[in-house]
């Protein structure tokens, strides 16, 4: 990993596991499976400690998450894909940095217009794409992530998101710096969403919708 990546925010350990498992809506057994470091773990943590996770790391477990659960993407079909898409591009973050297609057995990248299997190593394909799962995130010129926009429930639209550089990469209020947990600490501390509102200058859409998804990720 060169100099600018590791000075770059969104490489950097942010995140508990447990974090990362509310926010992308993973259970924790199975996160830390993702996460073994004898070799065998599809997401290479950003460090140690209490919080080793990135926000590379949060987006990698989204996408893992849309491949198993909503495309049932077999294990063993993503373990072999991610082992080539890192050996072919040269990056040991494939599930965050690059644009992937599935059918629901294999996993593809587009190259020059044309899908090829990464799980079939380099064989051409017709794949479908995980449009819901990856309009969540936002993405630079060099197609790195830099906005995440969870999915506390299923019909949740995109007014909080979660950026690196805003808040520690903690859910906020699309537009501004007020976090979800504000809202939802002065809501529990008795204030009305309406004052909430009035007193950040907010539409009350803005405020029910952060507040709903603090309860839906402390509920997960």
């Amino acid at each position: 990993m060169d100099k600018t990546v590791k000075k770059d925010l969104r490489y950097q350990p942010l995140y508990s596991l447990a974090e990362v498992s509310r926010y992308a809506r993973v259970q924790p057994s199975t996160l830390k499976s993702w996460t073994r470091s004898e070799g065998s773990g599809l997401l290479l943590l950003a460090g140690q400690g209490i919080a080793p996770l990135s926000f590379i790391n949060l987006i990698e477990s989204h996408v893992l998450r849309a491949l198993r659960r909503t495309h049932q993407v077999p294990m063993q079909k993503i373990r072999k894909a991610v082992d080539w898409l890192k050996a072919h591009y040269q990056t040991e973050h494939p599930l965050a940095e690059l644009n992937l297609e599935t059918d629901g057995y294999d996993i593809f990248i587009s190259e020059a217009g044309f899908p090829v299997s990464a799980s079939g190593s380099g064989q051409i394909g017709i794949p479908d794409i995980l449009c819901r799962y990856l309009q969540r995130i936002e993405r630079d010129p060099k197609h790195i992530p830099i906005r995440f926009f969870p999915i506390p429930y299923e019909t949740s639209p995109k007014l909080v998101m979660m950026d690196p550089g805003i808040a520690y990469g903690r859910p906020v209020i699309k537009g501004t710096r007020i976090s979800t947990v504000m809202v939802f600490d002065r809501y529990s501390g008795g204030e009305s969403l309406a004052d909430i509102a009035d007193d950040y200058g907010l539409n009350m859409p803005l405020v029910e919708e952060a507040l709903r998804c603090e309860i839906e990720q402390r509920a997960a």
